[in-house]
């Protein structure tokens, strides 16, 4: 069904180039349907994560993504499940290295490269040990509607709560508030979707990991990275699974994510985590918004998925 869709958004993208005289295009690989999309990112930073602001490209297909952004500069990231390999391209010096796609490594914008330490996943003090208590998580749909960048958009609120207790029995709130705004799934839209989630389904599976037919309607990777660091020193890797594993699909919300604005608090007395948290005087700990530009199916080349020919293999 998909692929029936696909082939002919290719034809009618091709085609329409054909009334008149067409121009001659330099690149002789062929043109075939890819989803598109380019967000902007915002982060004001939490102990470890520095602030950055982003604009990320991602070209998908089935078997094969590109990833472009402006944090990294002129770098670029080639996955290509078909041959299990990764390229990374520097536009600057023309070269490109290889790895392969379980053995390689994606810088996070805005988060140093850092050597790997047994105690740095440990939490500070054995005394200080969080477990995680109960969790709740409520969407509720404001009805307020705007558009943005062209896409119709309406308003969730989601407020997620979760409590922490450390092994004295002092408790911690944690609050996760998300402005979340949606656009509903038009067929177009709809294409483009089915790429991706074809693509996460192949990398998942490619991965070794268990297959994810939906991803978090709730959370960009970006902020599950700066939670779990912020936590990691007082709360186990168990622990925080346990925790992150909350931000699954809710039945409540409709469509495709748009925007997003997510900001953390915690409260309490928990692990001396009062102590922590004073220089924020009960202001966020950190703040995080991710705003879709475009988001569609566009016809391109397949040499957008290999470095070019002039670039050289570094060592």
């Amino acid at each position: 069904m998909f692929r029936m869709k696909a082939s002919r958004v290719a034809m009618a993208l091709v085609l329409g180039g054909c009334s008149g005289l067409a121009a001659i295009d330099p690149d002789p690989t062929p043109v075939r349907p890819t989803a598109v999309t380019q967000t902007q990112v915002f982060n004001e930073g939490v102990k470890g994560f520095p602030a950055f602001e982003d604009t990320a490209i991602t070209y998908t297909r089935a078997n094969m993504q590109r990833s472009e952004s402006t944090a990294t500069g002129a770098v670029a990231r080639i996955e290509r499940l078909d041959r299990k390999l990764v390229w990374m391209l520097d536009a600057k010096n023309k070269q490109y290295s290889e790895c392969p796609l379980k053995g390689c490594v994606s810088p996070m914008p805005g988060k140093p490269a850092q050597k790997a330490s047994a105690a740095g996943d440990m939490p500070r003090e054995a005394q200080c040990r969080l477990k995680t208590g109960g969790t709740s998580i409520t969407a509720e749909r404001t009805g307020t509607k705007r558009s943005i960048n062209g896409f119709d958009a309406e308003r969730y609120d989601v407020n997620w709560l979760v409590t922490f207790r450390d092994n004295a029995a002092r408790n911690a709130t944690g609050t996760l508030s998300i402005e979340l705004w949606t656009t509903p799934v038009t067929p177009g839209l709809e294409d483009a979707m089915a790429l991706e989630k074809a693509y996460a389904r192949a990398h998942d599976a490619v991965s070794g990991m268990a297959t994810a037919t939906e991803r978090s309607l709730l959370l960009p990777i970006e902020v599950t990275r700066m939670l779990g660091s912020h936590l990691s020193e007082y709360v186990s890797p168990t622990e925080r699974l346990n925790f992150l594993g909350g931000a699954n699909k809710l039945a409540k919300v409709e469509g495709q994510p748009i925007l997003i604005n997510v900001t953390w608090r915690l409260t309490g007395e928990a692990c001396a985590i009062d102590a922590s948290i004073a220089e924020f005087a009960g202001k966020p700990l950190f703040t995080f918004r991710s705003e879709v530009k475009s988001y569609k199916l566009e016809a391109r080349h397949d040499s957008l998925f290999a470095p070019p020919k002039e670039y050289k293999r570094s060592k």
